[in-house]
């Protein structure tokens, strides 16, 4: 079979790697690509900009198999999910369209595709901590915002209970996500 190319800024895939079995939105790998390029030595790049760039990358993602859309399909907010690379897919990583502005010696990031050893889990595992925390704080107010909406418009008390169930089992779901990765990281760190 032949393969795909698929071409990369290998910034954006470090930043990628940390979503692994994770759901993610668009505004949580902007935010996170934004973060990268400032560690990066990049500044005063408009959200916004960043924001379509990533999007870009999305589509093309979602496209060739590598993402998948998780759960209901929005147009604002909407949830996916990164899955492992296709098997007929090889990656290309190339300097992106922010890092070009740099001198040569900093745009060429080290970017090994086959890190394997225990620091760069341990990174790629703290990423994800971070975007479970963030998604369980989420959920958790959605089911918090769902009880208070039922107190305080009983008439719709049983209109909301669907929604509500659906959150509380997102809830758990993301808490046991994030002990097992929890629970990695403690055995990573033990070895």
């Amino acid at each position: 079979m032949a393969k795909r190319r698929f071409v990369i800024d290998q910034s954006l895939y470090k930043v990628i790697n940390t979503f692994h079995g994770v759901s993610f939105t668009t505004e949580a790998l902007r935010d996170m690509y934004a973060s990268q390029l400032i560690e990066d030595g990049i500044k005063e790049v408009p959200l916004a900009e960043v924001r379509l760039y990533v999007y870009e990358y999305i589509r093309r993602m979602l496209k060739s198999g590598w993402v998948t859309l998780y759960g209901e399909k929005k147009k604002r907010g909407q949830v996916y999910r990164l899955g492992g690379l296709p098997s007929d897919l090889e990656l290309e990583l190339i300097v992106g369209k922010f890092h070009r502005q740099l001198p040569a010696c900093k745009a060429d990031l080290a970017v090994n595709l086959h890190r394997n050893n225990s620091s760069s889990h341990v990174d790629a595992l703290h990423g994800q901590l971070k975007e479970l925390e963030l998604d369980m704080h989420a959920s958790m107010g959605e089911v918090e915002r769902y009880n208070l909406l039922m107190t305080e418009i009983p008439e719709l008390r049983t209109k909301l209970k669907e929604p509500l169930e659906s959150a509380r089992e997102r809830s758990s779901k993301l808490i046991g996500h994030f002990r097992a990765v929890e629970n990695t990281l403690q055995i990573l760190r033990a070895t």
